[in-house]
């Protein structure tokens, strides 16, 4: 049976650990047997490890007799629009482990359609990934010595082709800002952007710049991508926030597919909060498909009612924009979103970009007139607790198969329940973790049943060590 590979983001993990350079070079191989005609594009985010994972993938793509086009940094959803919208494209990979720390890294494979593969398709590369990195390991000379041998030199035509790819996305980004705010509408906004140190820094001041607003960056590229900045850091952005006076701050994640928001006072605004104004927005201006919003199960109940109440039903997915996105009709009208901050505008773009979800809350401020505190303030959210567990390889899942922990969740859910609440228990799919949010008018309630819940999993896994 093949390895488990792909998470709910991508093969994820500790580059140069976990996640090497073979692995990289099999995966390539297998995506050129997969996709034998086309070109298949790389970029990467900024990570140290990037660039020799890049050429490891290039390298196993050209063994199999593909063609690799490196576009260097650009973010997902940049790698996401320009295979979407070339039809000589196979498919696409980012180098990248989005919002983890600087020393992991990951590989997303991007579908034709600009979105991440399906599941059927990754379990088929896994079993391929695991066939050849076997038959490397017989060899003398392994595919992580091989792929570095052959991705030694860099095709400069390769270059030019990837710059120019890269240059529609930016190009792209302005159109969107010319949509959403005509005329520069924005032009009485202050924002500061935090890029992360990430695959956005190239793109997100001009891209921003072109609805009207004043942006201040920081976080550019003068540090190590995600240490202490970015959406999973947003501290040092709501003080810069504070600190100019600005009317909001935006921070991207280190792939720059979602984005956080502060309000002029540096208070982090909720995801589902993000979520239900523009939902809201949108059925206020009567837009195609605004009768509907999708999310996943993490999103607040009371972002939901309120929602109901506007004549909007909230459609629920699992966790992953991934699940979203499959919802969504691409080109179509309509929009979803994560509390992390995924949020997807399928008539923009076929994947969350963080950059399209800034320049159209720009655009929602300008409609509304008011700060960003008050119009968040409309919004109020049921209590929601989430914690985790750390666990090793393999853990989380046994400890759900577990009955005894099978039993205390339904205990708990039960618990919830009762109390007009919910308990949502699953295993993280981009990091070790077993996560657990709990939701419900009383927060004491919710607080006692989640940590009872992170007891009885400490004890199990202590006691199966």
């Amino acid at each position: 049976m093949a390895a488990v590979r792909f998470g709910t983001d991508g093969i994820r993990g500790v580059a140069g650990a976990s996640l090497t350079s073979e692995i990289a070079y099999a995966l390539g191989a297998a995506l050129a047997a997969h996709y034998p005609a086309g070109n298949i594009l790389i970029g990467r985010d900024t990570r140290p490890s990037g660039p020799g994972l890049s050429a490891a993938l290039a390298a196993g793509i050209r063994s199999g007799g593909a063609t690799s086009i490196n576009l260097g940094v650009i973010p997902t959803p940049g790698l996401a629009a320009v295979v979407a919208a070339d039809a000589e494209v196979a498919c696409g990979v980012v180098v990248t482990a989005s919002h983890n720390p600087a020393e992991y890294n990951g590989l997303k494979v991007i579908g034709r359609d600009g979105r991440k593969v399906p599941d059927a398709l990754e379990r088929e590369l896994e079993r391929m990934i695991d066939e050849r990195l076997a038959a490397a390991s017989s060899d003398d000379a392994s595919a992580d010595s091989a792929g570095a041998d052959s991705a030694s030199t860099t095709d400069a035509h390769d270059d030019a082709r990837g710059a120019a790819y890269a240059a529609r996305y930016a190009a792209q980004l302005v159109q969107v800002a010319a949509v959403a705010t005509p005329n520069r509408a924005a032009a009485g906004i202050r924002v500061v952007l935090d890029a992360s140190n990430g695959a956005g820094t190239p793109f997100a001041e001009s891209a921003l710049s072109a609805t009207g607003a004043t942006v201040d960056g920081m976080a550019m590229g003068e540090g190590l991508i995600n240490d202490g900045v970015g959406a999973t850091s947003p501290a040092a952005l709501g003080r810069r926030v504070v600190e100019l006076g600005a009317d909001l701050g935006i921070a991207l994640d280190g792939d720059a597919d979602r984005c956080a928001v502060v309000d002029e006072h540096g208070v982090l605004i909720d995801g589902d909060v993000v979520i239900g104004l523009i939902a809201l927005d949108r059925k206020r201006r009567g837009l195609p498909g605004s009768e509907r919003v999708v999310a996943t199960i993490l999103t607040n109940s009371g972002v939901e009612r309120q929602l109901r109440e506007a004549g909007i039903t909230l459609q629920r997915t699992p966790v992953g924009d991934r699940h979203i996105a499959e919802v969504l009709t691409l080109g179509s009208p309509g929009f979803g979103g994560e509390k992390s901050g995924h949020l997807l505008f399928p008539e923009h773009a076929p994947t969350g970009d963080g950059l399209i979800s800034a320049i159209e809350l720009f655009a929602l401020l300008v409609r509304s007139g008011g700060p960003l505190s008050a119009l968040a303030a409309t919004l109020p959210l049921d209590p929601q607790v989430q914690r985790e567990i750390s666990v090793r390889e393999g853990e989380a899942e046994w400890l759900l198969s577990d009955p005894r922990m099978s039993s205390a969740i339904r205990d708990a859910e039960r618990q919830l329940a009762a109390g007009g609440g919910r308990l949502v228990v699953r295993a993280s799919g981009t990091e070790p973790l077993l996560r657990v949010m709990g939701e419900g008018p009383d927060e004491t309630l919710v607080t006692s049943v989640v940590d009872a819940i992170l007891a009885a999993g400490s004890a199990l896994l202590a006691e199966r060590r």
